[in-house]
This record gives C-alpha cells, structure tokens and sequence, in this order.
C-alpha cells in the first residue's frame, strides 16, 4: 500500500499566513449560527475560516470530482462528503475542525492546560484507498505534524516501513503504539523537512473522549518534543478513496468548558470497596505498566507472589529503566498523600538495592524524581517496596511511577502493585511468593545450529548488545555470534566529556572517556575474544549541540572549519587511543567513521541546522559539502589501529538516489585509501523494499573493486505477514547476501524480539524468550550442513573434530582438472568444496567414503580454490580452509 502523505499542508501554509485570530473563540454563544455547507472542486480546491467559535478547513486535490463540509450550527461538528475513489481520480481529500492558535505563537500545550476532545462519528468509506479519523495538528520548534488515529480504513502509518516505532501508552481504555516519521514536503512553514508524531489507537473506535494532551506527555516522555503550539482538530481524511462521515465533536481547552465557566478545584476520589485506586496483579496482563527507558516487559507465569503471574522486566541497558505506570492527576491529585506499594524480585545472585519513585513536572516545568521508597533486596526472595504516606507534591503533573534497580542492570520482577488511599497496607509480606529456582538467565535457545557456525564459511556473523544482555545471556551470545557492536555505548554522545573538554580540550580537543556500560561490553568482548564493530563517529544524531560550539558550550556561536576539522581529528584519535589503552586486546576490526550523511528521502546531503527532529546535520552547517565526511576518513585512516576496517554506515541504502549518492562518495574515498566499505544497516519491512531492489544495492556496491560490505543492523519488520511468508522474505534477504562475495560481515540489530528496537514488529530471527522461529529456521537452511564449522572470527578448532584429508591437485589439461586424497579411518563420506575468492565456499560435489580421487571436466575459465574435507561420526573440521586448499588455475 502506498504511503499517504497528502499534499493539504499547503493549505496550512495559507490559513497561517491570512488568519490573524490568536486564539479561538471558544467562548461565543454556540446557538447563534445556522449550519454552514462549504464546497470544492477542480475549480474551487480549499475552503477556511471561523464559524462558531471552531476554525475548520475543506481541501481536496487532483480530482475532478466535487467535496462539502456543513458545519454544525450546536457544536464543533460537521458533516462531509468526499469521492476521490480510483475509479474517477486519485485524489486525496481532508475536513477538519477545531482550535487554532496560528503561526509563531509563544505557548506550548502545557500552557493551556490540557485538551481532550468529546466526539461520536458515523462514517463509512470505500475498500480502495486510504481514509481515517484523527486528532491532527501542527506545533512549531520543532516543526512537527502529528496525528492521534482512532479509525482508519485498508492502511494506517505502522504500515510505512520508515515509521520508527517509539513504544505504547495506555491511553482511553486502549493502548497506542507510538510512531515518529521524517518527511520533506509542504508545511506550514514552507516546504521543508519536518517530523511526524503518530499514535494509532489498537481497540478502533468512532465515539468516545480523547484526553490528547495525554499523548503529548507520553510523546515528550519518549524524547519527542512538542514546542510552540499551532492548532488542534478533529480530522478525516481520504486518499484515492470515496466516503461519508458525520461528526458530533467538542474539543475542549484547559478548565473552560463549552459556557466559559470554571471548573471547581480537584478533589480526591473515592477508591474502591477495598481502598485501591489501582491493584496490579499481572493475571489478565500488563495492567498498564510499560517498560522505561530500553526496558521491555512482558508477563511471567513461574515468579509470582499472588496468583500465577507476575510482570518481568527486561532489556536493562541503564539504572534508571524499569516497569513504569502513568498516573492520572483527577485520581492521584497534587498535594495530597496516598498509600503506595509493590513486590518485587530480582535473581542477580546478591542482594541488590529495589527502588520505587515518582517522576513528575513541578510548577515551574522542570522534571523531578522523588523516592517513594527503596529497600535493600535479597536475591531469589520477595521483597515489598511500600510508602503508606507519600505526599505528591502540589503543583506536580506529568505523573509516572517507577520501579527501579538504581546499583544494578539486573532483571527483576514486580507483583501486586498497588495505588491506595493513605494509610493502606500492601498485602505483600517479604519472604513469600513463588520463586522458580531454574535460572531463566543462562541460555535459553535450545536449538543445535549456531549462526556463526553455519555461516562460518562466508562471513562473520553478529549483533547488537547492551550491558545488561551481555551479563544475563552470555551464552546465547557465545554460542551465535563471533561479532558484537556496542548498541549506543561508543556513539557520540556517550563517549564526549564536555566538562573535561571544558577544562583541558583548548576549544579544539574534545575529551573522551568509557560509561560504566561500555566497559561492561568491551570486558565481555576481550574476556571471550569476540570481535568489535565500533559504531560510531560521526553523525548528525546523538552528538551533542556543544560538541559545534565555541568553547564548548551549548550556547557558544558555531566553531569555524578549521577549529571544526582539530575537533574531528582529536575526537577520532583521542578515542581510538583510549580503547587501545584500556584494552590493548581488544579486536576492533571494523568502526563506522561516518553514519547516516544522506538525506533518507532524496539521496543529498542533509540539510544544515541543528533539529535532531528534523534530520539536520550540524556538520552542514559548518562545512557545506562532503568535505568534512572526506576529512573524518582520512583522521580515522591516520589513527585506526592494525586490522580496523573503516565504513560509510546508512539505512534506506536501496533507495533510487540515496544508493546513488552512497556509491559515489564511497567510491571516491575508497580511491583515495581511506574507506573499506560500505556498512548496508538494512532495516527492511515484508512488505518494503523487494528482494530485487535490495539484492541491486548490493551489486551496485559490490561493483566498486576491494570494498567490503557489512550488513550492520539487519531486522525484518513483520508487517503482518505469516510466520511462512516472513521466513521466505528473510530467507530470500539473507540468501542475496550469501551470493554477494564483497559481504564480510552480517550483524543482527538484536539478540530476539523483546531486545528489539522495533520489537512489536518482530524483526528478527528469536522470540522474545530466545527460541528460534521459522524465520531462524529458513535462514540456516540456506547452507549446507557440510558447510557448518568454526573457522571464522575467534573461534579455535574443536578438539572433537576429526581430521582432514590432504588434498592433491593431480593435473590439469584444457579446462579439465583432477584431485586426489588420502583416505582416513572411520569417514562417513566426503566433501568437495571451492572458493574463487577465499571467502565463501560452495560444495561442489559429496562422495562415498570409498572414493579418493575426482576428475572435473568443462570447467569455466578462472582460478579456484578447491579442498576435501570428511565427515566422521556425523563431524566434520572445516578450520583453515585456505591452507589446505589446492589453487587451479583454468585458461
């Protein structure tokens, strides 16, 4: 389905620059006005204006066909009719009414104290094309575009496979997942690059109230900032489809109600029979809980204190992430006490501190953390949190409560959590409670194949780690992969010290220095001798403001080129120096020197400024051009240490233009020595892109002579697809890599779903509780068995293993070659295998354990590798291919 982004923007654009209105009417008396009927055609495309306290718009475009909107005369509704169905056109088409505030305005949502939205929609629209209803708006600093959908018909945004899933919130009885898009195109600005902010409601409904400034706070509390606020409206909207709706609606600012009267100060109401405001008991799911910060959490039926489940967070990358609960400030009113509590597990192996804590926005908008309680935790054992006296402090918004492991990245569980009145006990006594005594964090795949061991033959095969995986599964880890990349550990903003660059970088040596949680990989990495990809250096996201600034400072004025290059090359240098020194056994072999230049959309560079939102890139803004990208290149060349292979790292790398752009500037800087190759990130979808569009790049790419190609953060978006029809899209992926020789590496974006950044999508190759799905499945059998071994990266020959047969090159004639071998006691059978390129090998042809000897005829002309290994006892050594193997030379 084609992605709908309908061009009415534009008429944004126009509405803020002819409407002078600051605010809307919402006082008039609403039974003064007649109801309206507006209409557009080819002629005619865009309607606007005031009608009873409520702005609206009409717009449609190519279309030859006529639209109206007749505007309620008792409320903010309208009705509205729409045919840019297929059969006449392919037109798109939107009506909307509600609150406008215009261009440029000094406030943001907070300032006008919530708005929720009463409506009750009867609406029916075509099978072709897209259609849906929303809450839509604009807010300025950053320029975002965001909808809140509570219907839609054949297609909804979690279906652009460029949407970044941000998680869900319960909101309304239902949960939303939270999507964030980057577009280019009309807005009310201009026509420039803006971000969408997207919630889709899962339970579709046509009536009901939308709190929607509940969606700004858990937007915000996901880092998407809502700034000057532009306009709030009940939307419908449809693309190549025809339609009909009618809405009964009122959207609702502050404490003004529809007469302008004042509502009475909050009081607190009254709990339940049981003096609970909230239980959580797990047995019917996640009762509103989500995880915060990296954590995941999902429901676990062998550690419980009541009942037969719990809640089990994990996916820990930082002390602060954990199980969180919003709450609302109507029950748990500022300025009043209440009763708090939980139990709470954790199996670390020793006695760790627990923590529950209110995070909240005071009155002056700063964001506090106050401990409700903690408590010193006995691995394997129950413990209760409780405060029956907690006092939320007055003026407080922005409710969320926490459950933390502030010493620890361990995983732990809660159970019968409770939001009460003051007073109340918790029911949870320590020391009771189920414990499961099995240790759910050592290994849980259970599957035979290992992905380094199948594709040992062909590349090294990784993932993306976190601190907290690599101390609770270490050996899944081991036993897949023989390559890791710290996940966000070594980015920029991670690594860059602003105080010490303060205080000892002369405004051109910006310091670095290890977090606590890159050690903790880089430890596991050299303990096991796993191979690193560092990622990454330069980047226009997560690379602080004041890393551009004079003096670094976030407020200085932007650095000139020449203070910017030092910046660079010290950044480059002062961190290869300082992984060499803390681990000077460390096996860097790759790092992406320059991450994600081009824009994702068109394939040029992206724009200059400083809105991470918006994909600008600092870099532009000082440099320009490529240069600086040419210039990092030639820095990481100059200080990489003896083995580390540099890398242009992107996404959408498949893309018409931006695989263009890629090939040209990875080319000219491969050239001139500095760049070994192009890292494809390949975030793919089902659904998006083809097998033939991605297998081009990496024909493309692999065109350019000596470049290597590491797939860097491999994932598969579902999409809905079934479990077989996503196993065949993975398998056709990874079988296009296999056939590509210039692939060296091959790395998953995650160990299993529940580690996912896209984990509601499961993307990859385990579930979230480490079993193999189909998609696994169909992936390693893409190699033959004969093929599996452990040759490649870190591993050392098994023991175990049998040894191999030397191999003989008897002779060749004309395009005709033959081999021999000595026979060895106890072989099942042989194996004959080549390689043109002393990367990937193929089997050639398998014989009886009586054979030794085989003659090749009409050979194509070239230069083979070919060597004979033997299965014994259902084993077979594939160490040192190469060695052993004997070169023909044909033609």
């Amino acid at each position: 389905m084609k992605k709908f982004v309908p061009k009415r923007a534009v008429g944004a654009v126009l509405a803020g620059l002819m409407l002078v209105s600051p605010a809307p009417l919402v006082n008039l008396d609403l039974n003064v006005f007649a109801e309206k009927t507006l209409q557009t055609s080819p002629s005619s495309t865009r309607d606007e204006g005031w009608y009873n306290g409520y702005h609206h718009e009409i717009w449609q475009a190519d279309t030859p066909n006529s639209s109206t909107m007749t505007l309620h005369d008792n409320d903010g509704g309208f009705k509205t009719t729409w045919k840019c169905g297929p059969n006449n056109s392919k037109g798109n088409f939107l009506a909307r009414r509600g609150l406008y505030y215009g261009l440029n305005n000094p406030k943001t949502w907070k300032d006008y104290e919530g708005f929720t939205c009463d409506y009750d929609c009867t609406w029916s629209a075509g099978s072709s094309g897209n259609s849906r209803i929303c809450i839509y708006g604009w807010a300025q600093n950053p320029l975002v575009e965001y909808y809140i959908i509570e219907d839609w018909k054949n297609w909804s945004p979690a279906q652009d496979p460029t949407a970044n899933y941000k998680g869900s919130v319960t909101i309304d009885g239902s949960e939303y997942k939270v999507y964030t898009s980057n577009r280019n195109s009309y807005t009310i600005e201009g026509n420039k690059n803006f971000t969408q902010y997207i919630s889709i409601r899962q339970k579709t409904r046509t009536n009901g109230t939308i709190s929607i400034s509940e969606h700004f706070k858990a937007w915000e509390s996901m880092g998407m900032k809502m700034g000057n606020f532009y306009e709030c409206a009940f939307n419908v909207e449809g693309w190549e489809s025809d339609g009909t709706a009618d809405v009964n609606l009122t959207i609702k600012e502050g404490k003004t109600s529809g007469g302008g009267q004042t509502d009475p100060d909050p009081t607190i109401p009254d709990p339940d029979a049981n003096g609970d405001y909230f239980t959580s008991t797990f047995e019917s799911g996640k009762d509103n809980w989500t995880g915060r910060g990296d954590a995941s959490v999902s429901i676990d039926s062998k550690n419980f204190y009541q009942g037969s489940k719990s809640l089990y967070v994990t996916g820990r990358t930082k002390e602060w992430n954990g199980a969180a609960i919003n709450l609302s400030t109507s029950t748990f009113v500022p300025g009043n006490s209440y009763s708090f509590s939980t139990g709470v597990l954790q199996k670390s192996g020793s006695a760790t501190t627990m923590k529950l804590t209110l995070q909240y926005t005071d009155a002056s908008g700063k964001t506090q953390y106050d401990e409700v309680d903690s408590v010193k935790a006995n691995s394997g054992e129950w413990t209760k949190l409780e405060n029956k006296s907690f006092t939320i402090p007055s003026g407080a918004s922005d409710l969320i409560l926490y459950v933390e492991a502030p010493d620890s990245l361990t995983n732990f569980y809660i159970d019968n959590a409770a939001g009460s009145k003051a007073g109340k006990a918790s029911s949870v006594t320590t020391g009771k409670g189920t414990v499961d005594s099995s240790n759910q964090q050592s290994n849980p795949d259970t599957t035979d194949a290992a992905l380094k061991n199948v594709f040992s033959s062909y590349f090294k095969v990784g993932t993306a780690v976190s601190s907290n995986e690599v101390q609770k599964n270490p050996d899944f880890i081991r036993k897949h992969f023989n390559s890791i990349t710290p996940e966000n550990e070594l980015k920029p903003q991670y690594i860059l010290d602003q105080n010490a660059s303060k205080q000892k970088g002369n405004n051109v040596n910006p310091q670095v220095t290890l977090p606590y949680s890159a050690k903790i990989i880089l430890d596991f990495a050299v303990k096991y001798n796993i191979p690193v990809r560092g990622h990454t250096f330069i980047w226009h996201s997560q690379t602080p403001d004041w890393f551009f600034k004079e003096n670094f400072d976030s407020n200085g004025a932007v650095v000139s080129k020449e203070v910017m290059d030092q910046r660079m090359e010290n950044f480059i240098k002062n961190t290869f120096t300082m992984l060499k020194e803390n681990y000077p056994t460390l096996n860097l072999y790759a790092y992406d020197v320059v991450n994600e230049a081009f824009d994702p959309g068109n394939g040029n560079l992206r724009q200059a400024g400083f809105s991470e939102r918006d994909g600008q890139s600092p870099y532009m803004t000082i440099y320009g051009d490529d240069s600086y990208m040419q210039k990092a290149f030639a820095y990481a060349r100059k200080y990489a240490p003896q083995g580390c292979k540099l890398f242009y790292n992107d996404f959408n790398e498949y893309n018409d233009g931006k695989v263009t752009a890629i090939y040209n500037f990875a080319k000219k800087v491969h050239e001139a020595g500095n760049l070994d190759g192009i890292g494809m990130q390949s975030h793919l979808g089902t659904n998006y892109p083809d097998a033939t569009r991605y297998k081009n790049a990496l024909n493309l790419f692999s065109s350019i002579p000596g470049l290597e190609i590491h797939v860097t953060e491999l994932d598969v978006m579902q999409k809905g697809a079934s479990s077989s029809g996503f196993a065949n899209y993975y398998a056709g992926i990874v079988q296009d890599i296999l056939d590509c020789d210039a692939v060296t590496s091959l790395t998953w974006w995650g160990t299993n779903d529940g580690m996912s950044w896209r984990k509601s999508d499961t993307p990859l190759l385990f579930d979230e509780n480490y079993q193999p799905k189909e998609a696994f499945k169909s992936v390693v059998s893409l190699v033959p068995t004969e093929l599996w071994g452990k040759t490649n990266g870190n591993e050392q020959p098994d023991p175990d293993l049998p040894k191999y047969p030397t191999t003989k090159l008897d002779g060749i004639q004309g395009n005709a070659f033959r081999i021999s071998w000595n026979k060895l006691d106890n072989a099942d059978k042989y194996v004959v295998a080549y390689t043109t390129n002393g990367k990937k090998w193929k089997i050639a042809k398998t014989v009886d354990k009586n054979t030794t000897s085989l003659t090749y005829k009409n050979v194509p002309k070239g230069t083979y590798y070919v060597v004979v290994g033997a299965y014994v006892n259902g084993k077979i050594d594939t160490s040192d291919l190469t060695k052993r193997a004997v070169k023909v030379t044909i033609g």
